[in-house]
């Protein structure tokens, strides 16, 4: 199982910034990158998604639990 954690703050003042909070999802997106030694760096970032299917521009970076967020 993968966990990943966001702040609070950071993802309520995501949904916010996004508009009507009544309309769309939160898209979290998971990029992984090339094998370093034995692990594979995971860059995970969330988005709003209105209605129409449009994204925002702002995102917020989430990390992997274990170790979690700073």
């Amino acid at each position: 199982m993968l966990e990943f954690v966001f702040k609070k703050s950071d993802m309520i003042a995501l949904i916010d910034e996004s508009g009507d909070p009544a309309e769309g999802n939160v898209v979290v997106r998971l990029k992984f990158g090339h094998k370093d030694g034995n692990s594979f760096p995971a860059f995970i970032t969330a988005y709003c998604e209105r209605n129409a299917g449009e994204m925002t521009t702002d995102e917020i970076d989430g990390c992997p639990r274990p170790p979690g967020c700073d």
